[in-house]
């Protein structure tokens, strides 16, 4: 690798996608070019405005005004032939980055995931190898996993059965990915991504946050039926507490992601998750009492629900395949690419689990 590289990114203003920028602009000199859908605002201010906004909430130590001065900004959308844009507007790039994706699963919006995830994966590789990149980053999820359990290691998913629409979509990226010759192709599949390890702050809000969410709303619907009747009626909840649920800071990705391609490591998987996840029971517990509901019963997905139950059961249906099975995910090969670089994964024990949810919460009445 030249010692200055373009580096060509999609999804520059999302959650994963910021943050991969912010590190690509703290740890080297190179140069961004970021691939921005065109809005109600221009894409050069959206994509400033993301940055600033990420770079704030992550405590970042970058010089913000002067890093952007090494990005440039071309509008276009993955989705649509040669993403929209002309290829000499970007100019030869060094790597792609592509972090741009749909995160809806329901089957009703089967459609748009696919033409996001699947058909805008098709594009970008097109448009990696007609520039010339040398290597092609692919941000996936750990759970293209699927409904497989046990150890899930670092290589190709052949058999793994879906749970949702975006699952599907993620696991058919992969195959385009891995079908790809030429540049070096990485594969980096974050697990459930919340927010920075230090400063706890995140940027977009799916995943736990949306797990929070529900559990708020349900509690404000019931308050509206019967005042107090959550904090002294146990629900039921079809969870298994012992189960592993795999958070990993959105920081400690960007971070890993980015010192396992500037290593130059042989194209592959990678894995980009906790170590020693927290259990499902210490999670939903902690998210629970932060919102001062009774302690949940975990029963099993064949036991009897009560009228109470079954309307947040309905809620948690997407949750549910997250938050079962014994899912334990390798890095052996994140592990060796990084060596000393690897990150210290924080302790989500009671009280960080409660510090994350309750920061979200406070973000919510602002």
């Amino acid at each position: 690798m030249s010692s200055r590289s373009t580096h060509l990114v999609t999804g520059g203003t999302g959650f994963v996608g910021a943050a991969v920028v912010l590190e690509l602009l703290e740890r080297t000199e190179d140069a961004v070019v970021a691939i921005v859908r065109p809005g109600d605002t221009n894409a050069p201010r959206r994509f400033r405005e993301a940055l600033a906004t990420a770079a704030a909430a992550y405590a970042s130590r970058i010089e913000l005004a002067s890093a952007l001065e090494r990005c440039a900004v071309v509008a276009g959308d993955v989705a649509q032939p040669g993403c929209g844009l002309d290829r000499a507007s970007v100019g030869q790039v060094t790597q792609v980055w592509h972090c741009a994706a749909s995160l809806r699963y329901e089957n009703r919006h089967a459609a748009e995931i696919e033409a996001t995830n699947v058909g805008g994966t098709r594009q970008v590789l097109a448009l990696a190898e007609a520039l010339g990149a040398e290597a092609f980053n692919y941000v996936s999820t750990a759970y293209v996993s699927g409904r497989t359990s046990g150890i899930i290691r670092e290589q190709v998913l052949t058999d793994a059965e879906p749970n949702n629409c975006y699952e599907r979509s993620k696991q058919a990226a992969e195959q385009l990915v891995l079908a790809l010759r030429g540049p070096q192709v990485r594969i980096f599949r974050p697990s459930i991504v919340v927010g920075h390890s230090r400063t706890l702050a995140a940027t977009t809000f799916s995943g736990y946050y949306g797990f929070v969410r529900q559990i708020l709303q349900f509690r404000g619907m019931s308050q509206r039926v019967q005042a107090g009747l959550l904090e002294t009626t146990p629900l039921r909840l079809r969870l298994d507490p012992e189960a592993p649920i795999n958070l990993v800071p959105v920081d400690i990705v960007a971070r890993e992601a980015v010192a396992i391609a500037r290593a130059a490591t042989s194209e592959g998987v990678y894995h980009l998750t906790h170590a020693a996840p927290p259990t499902v029971g210490t999670t939903v517990r902690t998210i629970f009492a932060m919102n001062g509901l009774h302690e949940p019963i975990f029963v099993g997905e064949d036991d009897e629900l009560g009228w109470l139950d079954q309307p947040l059961d309905r809620r948690l249906v997407f949750y549910r395949s997250y938050t079962s099975g014994d899912r334990r995910f390798d890095r052996s090969r994140s592990d060796a690419a990084l060596g000393t670089k690897r990150c210290t994964d924080p302790v989500y024990d009671v009280d960080a689990i409660d510090a994350l949810g309750r920061w979200y919460l406070a973000r919510l009445q602002r």
